[in-house]
């Protein structure tokens, strides 16, 4: 315990440690000191060692951020109890305000950016020009062009017109690709002083864009501690003095959240940027993004980690951005899924001839899974084993039942392997053709179940018995080539035993 009160007071400044006096090294050490120390402290220490060894919040948790963020529940209940939600909410006081109404997406773009300056307290909304589109498409590229429009030769990274930039691109929050919910962030590093960029996950960029802005300017610094925050829902921006909350990133967002969530449902549509004490003490603070976790039921968070962007955050005195997504987003795509328009969906007879309709099936699947559209996968795992795919009249239903649109079904059913849009034998045939099973001969084996079964890979034979796919890898290497039928695999197979497995599988079948 001797070690940690003595680093505290060194964090401090005082003279325990040799006679440096160099405040970088001295958080290096503790830096380094903490990396090493952290995963025994966390699991052999009770949460009062925090405050057993004597050592202020202020000067040691930021340095052993493991730390803290292991005893965030606690943190949060005396948070609750110190100021609430309530009293927080009523402690902001206004200091800018601009309404706006959210612009339709053309091609991608909202046709607007949003620009803030927190020294003149000032909100603006500035066109993108055809010529913004041509040369710098969108993302990094805006992000660029809006930094060189407030930057000049004498600009540092804690000087107010340093901007930290921020847009998601023309694809940002389309349903056609995955991955297109990142946002592109920009600055003058304060670890390179030259330009820095990083992209980061989570749902701030297409809420953005949902709000009817391609890209965000932040200019300026606060004179106290600020909240901006984007409502699509109100129709307004607003720069907020914000002086209870935390400043660590993963208590504010979670107040935040909690702040401006009308409902449970709600917290989904909120999405949080903040950077915590650390980025005060060290130039490469990270930005931390905020999402909400419905499965845990939690605030979970991605980070912009390169060059040291929340460092410039927190130089502005800006202690969270809030957006506040409308609650119902229309889902927009580039074009139609091709892999759903190639598909021939056959004329479906009552789901393989179960005795209820399609409609009753699916209805007692939602049911279960309590009319909750976020569970809309787990819903159509369930139809798929029960019927053995998922017919056309079946994502009807399930699209009226739960109000996902009908492309977005499509799109999840047409992108895992585990759903089919057409019936699946009783049995499903699958030959492994990874690196293992290939030099064992495996093709042969795949070309071998063809003949025998009279399908290609990936039919099903007409009398549905047999579904025949060949897959990637099935995990068993040591006895390839390897097949799997059913949960039954067979290893160490040869091209002259197919006929004998179809055999012995159809004589178990009957």
């Amino acid at each position: 315990m001797g070690f940690f009160r003595a680093a505290g007071r060194w964090a401090k400044g005082e003279k325990t440690f040799g006679t440096t006096e160099n405040p970088p090294a001295r958080v290096a050490w503790l830096c380094a000191a903490g990396a090493v120390f952290r995963p025994i402290i966390h699991k052999a220490l009770p949460f009062n060692f925090y405050f057993y060894i004597g050592v202020k919040a202020s000067s040691f948790e930021f340095l052993l951020p493991g730390i803290v963020r292991s005893f965030g529940a606690n943190e949060r209940n005396h948070m609750h109890t110190s100021h609430g939600i309530e009293k927080m909410r009523a402690a902001h006081h206004i200091l800018a305000a601009l309404d706006f109404t959210p612009a339709a997406l053309e091609r991608g773009y909202a046709g607007r950016t949003l620009r803030i300056d927190l020294s003149s307290k000032s909100i603006e909304i500035r066109p993108v020009s055809q010529q913004m589109k041509e040369l710098w498409t969108g993302g990094k590229g805006f992000d660029l062009w809006l930094m060189f429009q407030e930057i000049d030769k004498d600009t540092k990274w804690d000087s107010p017109n340093n901007p930290i930039c921020m847009s998601s691109g023309p694809l940002g929050g389309t349903t056609s690709f995955p991955g297109s919910g990142k946002t592109l962030v920009t600055s003058l590093s304060p670890s390179t002083h030259s330009v820095m960029d990083c992209n980061v996950g989570g749902y701030f960029g297409p809420y953005l864009k949902f709000a009817g802005f391609d890209a965000l300017t932040i200019v300026g610094k606060a004179t106290e501690e600020t909240v901006v925050c984007i409502d699509a829902v109100a129709g307004k921006v607003t720069i907020e003095t914000a002086p209870l909350e935390s400043i660590d990133a993963h208590l504010v967002c979670e107040e935040l959240t909690e702040m401006y969530a009308q409902s449970d449902w709600d917290r989904r549509n909120i999405a949080v940027v903040a950077a915590g004490k650390a980025a005060e003490h060290a130039y490469m603070g990270v930005l931390n993004f905020s999402f909400w976790d419905w499965r845990r039921r939690v605030t979970r968070l991605k980070q912009a980690g390169r060059g040291g962007i929340g460092t410039v955050f927190r130089n502005k005195n800006i202690k969270a951005l809030v957006l506040r997504n409308r609650d119902y987003t229309p889902s927009w795509s580039v074009a139609p899924s091709k892999a759903a328009s190639l598909i021939e969906l056959p004329a479906s007879s009552g789901c393989c001839g179960c005795p209820k309709s399609t409609k009753d099936d699916v209805q007692q699947v939602v049911a279960k899974w309590h009319h909750k559209p976020e569970y809309v996968i787990e819903m159509m795992q369930d139809i798929q084993e029960k019927h053995r795919h998922i017919s056309r009249e079946a994502l009807d239903a399930l699209s009226h039942a739960t109000g996902v649109s009908r492309g977005h079904l499509y799109h999840i059913a047409t992108f895992y392997k585990a759903f089919s849009l057409t019936p699946r034998g009783e049995n499903v045939l699958q030959v492994c053709l990874g690196t293992a099973c290939h030099v064992k001969g495996s093709v042969n084996i795949l070309e071998a179940f063809e003949r025998e079964l009279h399908i290609r890979r990936g039919q099903t034979t007409k009398d549905q018995k047999w579904s025949l796919e060949p897959v990637a890898c099935l995990g068993a290497c040591s006895i390839a080539p390897v097949v799997k039928i059913g949960e039954e695999v067979l290893g160490n197979l040869q091209s002259k035993d197919v006929e004998k497995v179809i055999k012995d599988f159809s004589r178990n079948a009957r």
